[in-house]
């Protein structure tokens, strides 16, 4: 498994884009289940649809860097994303990995400002993007639009607030816990039948690392938890993936930031 690629310094590599225009009934899905999409009528859906630029990017490319001006939102149609800040000390902190159908940098273009964070491609990655301008001509028009941008940059502000939050906890489990938790919610996929019981986490797209770096602890320590977690039932590693067993542990590790195991 590649190293999770958090470097600022990197470039962005070459980016192939078109506009959504000519796209095939396939690839106009992406927007079902966008959170955007779904607050708003359907005349102001279609306009927004009809700016948006669909663009790949490569595993490891920065689609955009933290204080980059943000000059548009995206929408993932295929792939995952890592959402990671850069700290005063030189530190970096990821705080989240998103998939198909949610939506990124929308904070910035609330704002008319720059990112707040830098998202990163986890292997090949198709978004579309639209363009910070296509809002603001239609807030001019309609309120729908604001509120909706309003609800989704609340939504991923108290994600953001909460991950902050547990990274001060003394227990590395209560931290751990809290990764875990969070990634089943964004990436999470049913172990069976039941599409609503995500349990798995996909060793493809999360490594150790990852977690240590959400975490805020080292491989070694993260390895040895997950370790204890498997001999005492709470979780099953399997072909690199992390099967949660017993859900209620983990909110109880969260709870009393304190582990027995």
């Amino acid at each position: 498994m590649e190293k999770a690629v958090y470097d600022a310094s990197l470039g962005r590599g070459a980016s192939r884009a078109h506009n959504t225009g000519t796209s095939s009934s396939g690839e106009s899905s992406w927007k079902e289940n966008a959170a955007l999409f779904q607050e708003l009528n359907d005349e102001l859906c279609a306009s927004l649809e009809q700016s948006a630029i669909r663009q790949t990017y490569s595993n490891g490319e920065n689609i955009y860097l933290q204080e980059d001006e943000a000059e548009f939102l995206y929408i993932i149609e295929s792939g995952h994303v890592r959402l990671s800040h850069l700290r005063e000390d030189g530190s970096t902190f990821l705080y989240a990995i998103i998939t198909a159908g949610q939506s990124f940098g929308e904070l910035g273009v609330f704002q008319r400002s720059v990112h707040a964070d830098t998202a990163c491609a986890l292997g090949d990655v198709v978004v579309h993007k639209i363009r910070r301008s296509a809002f603001h001509v239609i807030n001019e028009q309609s309120a729908e639009i604001c509120r909706a941008l309003a609800v989704v940059v609340a939504k991923h502000y108290r994600s953001y607030i909460e991950s902050t939050r547990c990274l001060s906890l003394p227990s590395l489990s209560a931290r751990l816990a809290h990764a875990l938790l969070s990634l089943l919610e964004s990436i999470g996929t049913p172990a069976g039948s039941d599409r609503k019981d995500k349990s798995v986490i996909s060793g493809a797209i999360v490594t150790q690392s990852d977690l240590g770096a959400m975490a805020r602890g080292t491989r070694s320590n993260i390895n040895r938890r997950l370790k204890e977690w498997e001999r005492a039932g709470i979780i099953k590693i399997q072909d690199r993936s992390i099967t949660v067993l017993n859900r209620t542990m983990l909110e109880r590790n969260l709870l009393n930031n304190e582990s027995n195991f």
